[in-house]
């Protein structure tokens, strides 16, 4: 086992820019950080999620106010979702479910099957109800989704914790740039005490698991998704590319802990652990 516990944090509605597949779901031009950040007064400033490599994943089209960083200090890339339709429980189901010898499986329920503890929180209630982690928490706002990891970083059992921010994905739904930003700045702040708690056994992936442009009428927009991944334990991070599916963090939670199984996904542990 290389992490003791495994932290990831779903920015859901944050998007990096339209995918190569944009056209199929009338998402050409969508760029939700990019509109976001162009439209924000004076320049949108996310020290933590810059210092993590958020910036670093668009070199080539630098996002205003959190540009490409020397040595920063996560790993960092972009998530390309591979499903064919493109609804808001779409890159859950990806990130998180797999084809097992019988029938669907679920990353959380094998897990938990395998003896790890595993807390999932976020404002999809359909979805938690078909799940049966041992915790389970409805919330409504970002604050309460880092309430909920924060008291899981003080305690020291070994698993997984997901938690879902809603406040960016409600701000594009509603085609509002300034709520988008005023949360997206805000969960920045929260994520600084994250980091900083982080104890050397643990990994911490910031991703999102759809976008939702606010200057587009329909979400979620078909974006590339970010993915960020630091541990204390790790000196530098480098560019992990574009990965063809979000289900590569679930394979990477699943090879943490020694679970094999057929996943659709290729793990990124080894990448992250062989510096």
């Amino acid at each position: 086992m290389a992490f003791h516990r495994i932290f990831v944090i779903d920015f859901a509605g944050l998007g990096l820019g339209e995918s190569s597949d944009a056209n199929h779901f009338q998402s050409v031009g969508a760029d939700t950080i990019g509109h976001v950040a162009a439209t924000w007064p004076g320049k949108l400033q996310l020290p933590t999620l810059q210092r993590l490599g958020l910036g670093n994943i668009r070199v080539d089209h630098p996002i205003l106010g959190v540009e490409p960083i020397y040595q920063p200090l996560g790993f960092f890339g972009r998530l390309h979702m591979t499903a064919q339709d493109n609804l808001r429980p779409t890159g859950l189901r990806e990130m998180w479910d797999y084809t097992g010898a019988i029938r669907t499986e679920n990353v959380f329920t094998t897990l938990i099957a395998a003896g790890y503890a595993v807390t999932v929180a976020g404002p999809f209630l359909s979805y938690l109800a078909t799940q049966t982690p041992a915790n389970r928490y409805q919330v409504g706002s970002n604050q309460a989704s880092f309430k909920i990891l924060y008291d899981r970083l003080n305690e020291p059992v070994s698993g997984l914790t997901y938690v879902c921010l809603p406040e960016m994905r409600f701000a594009g739904e509603h085609q509002d740039l300034m709520g988008f930003g005023t949360a997206l700045i805000a969960a920045d702040h929260y994520l600084e005490q994250v980091v900083h708690d982080l104890g050397a056994n643990d990994l911490l992936i910031v991703t999102a698991t759809h976008a939702a442009d606010p200057t587009f009428s329909l979400t979620p927009t078909r974006e590339y998704l970010p993915l960020l991944a630091y541990s204390p334990s790790r000196a530098k991070g480098f560019a992990l590319g574009i990965r063809r599916t979000l289900a590569d963090i679930g394979a990477t939670v699943l090879e943490n802990y020694g679970v094999a199984t057929e996943h659709a996904g290729h793990s990124l542990l080894n990448e992250i652990t062989q510096i």
